[in-house]
């Protein structure tokens, strides 16, 4: 999953088999994915030590292999989950080029647009002349990434889908940028705050919950999806986990059946309002009748950062109140 350094072979095999065939976290106990976790971070910090000075090579989410003989120092950053990231580890300065909704931190905002959700600005990549673009694979989309590729750039494609995949990313993008020390730091940071969150709330009485992504057409989450897995840390259960779609639509009649205790949303104080009034008419559910209707400030839930796990308190607190 992470790295080989310099003349592979026999070591890139044995990295190889510790990184990429560790097992899914999903049904274990969270103090086993501590534990996991704690050992990949370890594994990496003494690989990085043994290999310093050779050439690395970091293979991506899509399973492409860059090389790099020496720190990346121009950056073209195509999501702002992935701008925010390089800022945790202290490389935002090497960030010429960014999408258009990098706002956080605020020093973002400054940074040269290249792209939205739907366009991308070739023209204005080439002439930054970065050494490395990195993408989000869902969000950008294979096509983006294709057409880079195919334009002479090195591309880097990140997913994060499930919060075990965040130490991964950390590490990586410490390795890329020559940021490793501080990648170890939020690493560690982020492993410390998500086990905090866990053994706080994940044993608490479960909750019956809905997670509304949109109202026109009601859509929500299934298990595979990172909020659902934040959800139940927080000793909530996703009433509709188990549909197969990740974003499902969903029917009024279905939520009435499942009775949720509580509704959670993401958006602003609007947003909020809203939120109350679009479920005011069903007053038989659970959640609206005991004005279990909470909203979590956006972007903490939607965005893959360390920020993530200020949304997971938010969630868990709500979840706290309607107990």
């Amino acid at each position: 999953m992470l790295i080989t350094m310099g003349s592979r072979l026999e070591k890139e095999s044995t990295i190889d088999r510790i990184f990429l065939n560790i097992p899914s976290f999903i049904d274990i106990p969270w103090q086993t994915k501590m534990s996991k976790l704690f050992r990949l971070t370890c594994l990496f910090a003494s690989l990085v030590t043994h290999y310093s000075g050779a050439n690395v090579i970091v293979v991506d989410d899509l399973g492409a292999r860059v090389e790099i003989s020496e720190p990346i120092r121009r950056i073209v950053s195509l999501a702002p989950n992935l701008t925010e990231l390089l800022f945790e580890i202290d490389a935002g300065n090497l960030i010429v080029g960014a999408d258009e909704y990098s706002n956080y931190p605020p020093q973002a905002n400054s940074i040269q647009r290249v792209n939205n959700h739907s366009i991308v600005n070739y023209e204005a990549i080439t002439a930054l002349q970065p050494d490395i673009i990195f993408a989000w694979s869902s969000g950008n989309g294979i096509s983006t990434i294709n057409r880079l590729k195919s334009l002479g750039f090195r591309v880097f494609s990140f997913e994060i889908s499930r919060l075990e995949d965040f130490p991964g990313v950390y590490q990586r993008l410490g390795v890329l940028t020559g940021r490793i020390d501080e990648s170890k730091k939020m690493t560690n940071k982020f492993n410390r705050e998500l086990e905090s969150i866990s053994n706080r709330f994940s044993k608490l009485e479960k909750v019956r919950t809905l997670y509304q992504v949109w109202d026109n057409p009601l859509m929500t989450v299934n298990n595979q999806h990172i909020i659902s897995e934040i959800i139940s840390i927080c000793g909530g259960v996703n009433i509709f986990g188990n549909l197969d779609s990740l974003t499902p639509i969903i029917s009024l009649e279905a939520v009435l059946s499942e009775n949720p205790r509580v509704i959670l949303s993401s958006g602003t104080e609007k947003d909020n309002r809203d939120l109350f009034e679009f479920w005011q008419k069903w007053k038989d559910i659970d959640a609206v009748k005991n004005k279990n209707l909470f909203l979590v400030p956006s972007d903490l839930l939607a965005r893959q950062t360390f920020r993530i796990l200020s949304g997971a308190e938010y969630l868990c607190q709500f979840l706290e109140q309607s107990r």
